[in-house]
């Protein structure tokens, strides 16, 4: 490894300050300029191609790894949660929680050893009341180039303290739990994420959409879920996280994978705020297929503690059907078609929108995910996108995660005008697990084509995140 270093900063030494690429695009665009690296201070790029040059060397320096190397007789869990009961995909409550507590593989123990008192503390309460606790903290840093505006860096950062109380039903397939999550977004510096992206003149394939610039601290879930049918089916009530239950997937997460919109949430899906009235219900009817529905408040804000929009009456509406070859992989082997509609807004001038969502992923070999998404919309209630298709892969070692995705999307012209053309985005973005409780993650994003930026053929994003779950 010391000498995968030394080699890589040799190199991003005696790299050319330019360098000359040129694609030439079926339909016509051309991508060729003159790149000066993005301008890049001359120790940014050494560290850039460092870290690249690691994760592309990573998965065989790890291949041949000693199994006797790693630690023995390792719990399954830090605090022994387990699958906690859901109906919701990997951003709900449970799903977070139960994936956070879950003991990966890791380079380094100290971090974990310092907290151990910590996660022994959590097991107790889940034994003893049934409730499990966690903290997770997931900040953004990143830089371009090819920006409209003066800005080429923005940073962010997404803050969740959640738990998950079994009160009814403990030790039995039929549980009633309480969910909830104090949540704060927040941008670190003058701009955030999600306004990077539109200085970058990006649209439907937002490089940072979720990282918004100001999400007061608030109590963004806080509802019931009843499992039953001997865990087959439930319902969920209350105050809810729209983006844990429309067309769920994988990577519809922020604990790993993806930054860009084209492979976290469909730009074509109608949204609302984080944190909505709302309730649903999602069961299995034969041995692999399932219908579910839910309705949310679509007059919701993120960050705002106001129940009052809801007496509006007009709500985002879902429908959904899936298969699954088993009930036992029916998160990592599905296909799933769901149906939205959001009513007309007329106090917020806001249309009516409706679309289909269609959503496919496979595991292979344990470790290889393929996922296929598509969407199409009328356009309205604010949607991105009128059209996108997404195909992705994930590739999971013995340590960490390679994820890799390339999107298209038609732009609504309801919401950016007519005569855009359309966008193309890349993405690859590299889990580091360096302790079970922190993680690193180095993204490059390409969007082809940007939208509201007609005089560039592609901007190009560099980020960094950490992850800290406790």
């Amino acid at each position: 490894m010391t000498m995968t270093i030394a080699m890589a900063m040799t190199m991003a030494r005696s790299l050319p300050s330019t360098a000359v690429h040129r694609i030439n695009h079926p339909q016509g665009f051309s991508i060729g300029r003159k790149i000066d690296m993005l301008n890049l201070p001359k120790h940014l790029l050494t560290l850039v191609f460092t870290v690249s040059l690691l994760v592309l060397t990573s998965r065989v320096a790890l291949a041949t790894d000693s199994e006797e190397t790693g630690p023995q007789n390792r719990p399954a869990s830090k605090s022994g949660f387990g699958e906690l009961p859901s109906i919701g995909g990997p951003n709900g409550v449970a799903a977070e929680l139960s994936k956070q507590d879950e003991m990966r593989e890791f380079r380094y123990t100290v971090l974990h050893d310092l907290l151990r008192p910590w996660f022994d503390w959590k097991k107790q309460l889940k034994e003893k009341h049934g409730l499990s606790l966690g903290f997770n903290a997931t900040v953004l840093g990143q830089y371009s180039g090819d920006g409209l505006e003066e800005d080429d860096t923005a940073a962010g950062g997404i803050y969740r303290l959640q738990g998950s109380w079994i009160a009814v039903g403990r030790g039995t397939e039929n549980t009633g739990s309480l969910a909830f999550r104090f949540e704060y977004r927040r941008k670190i510096g003058p701009i955030g994420p999600s306004d990077f992206s539109s200085e970058l003149g990006v649209g439907p394939s937002n490089t940072g959409f979720a990282y918004s610039r100001a999400f007061s601290p608030d109590l963004s879930v806080f509802s019931w879920t009843q499992i039953f049918a001997k865990g087959r089916a439930g319902f969920i009530g209350g105050r809810l996280d729209f983006a844990a239950l429309l067309d769920p997937y994988p990577y519809q997460t922020f604990a790993r994978g993806f930054i860009n919109r084209a492979f976290v949430y469909n730009p074509t899906a109608g949204t609302t705020g984080v944190g909505a009235l709302g309730a649903g219900v999602k069961g299995f009817v034969s041995e692999n297929v399932w219908l579910g529905g839910v309705f949310y408040d679509g007059n919701a804000a993120s960050g705002d503690f106001d129940q009052d929009t809801f007496d509006a009456g007009e709500l985002l509406k879902q429908a959904e059907i899936g298969w699954t070859p088993s009930f036992a992989k029916r998160k990592t082997d599905k296909v799933q078609l769901t149906y939205w509609h959001k009513d007309a807004r007329p106090a917020a001038g806001a249309t009516q929108g409706n679309g289909w969502l269609l959503t496919a992923n496979t595991q292979v070999a344990k470790r290889y995910l393929l996922f296929l998404r598509a969407g199409a919309s009328n356009g309205g209630a604010g949607v991105p996108a009128e059209r996108s298709v997404s195909i992705g892969l994930g590739i999971t070692n013995r340590y960490d995660e390679l994820s890799l995705g390339l999107g298209w999307s038609k732009p609504s012209e309801e919401t950016f005008g007519k005569g855009l053309q359309d966008e193309y985005a890349f993405e690859a973005s590299y889990r580091l697990q360096l302790s079970p409780n922190f993680t690193l993650m180095p993204d490059l994003q390409v969007v082809f084509n940007p939208a509201r930026n007609p005089d560039e053929s592609r901007v190009l994003v560099l980020g960094l995140r950490a992850r800290w779950d406790v």
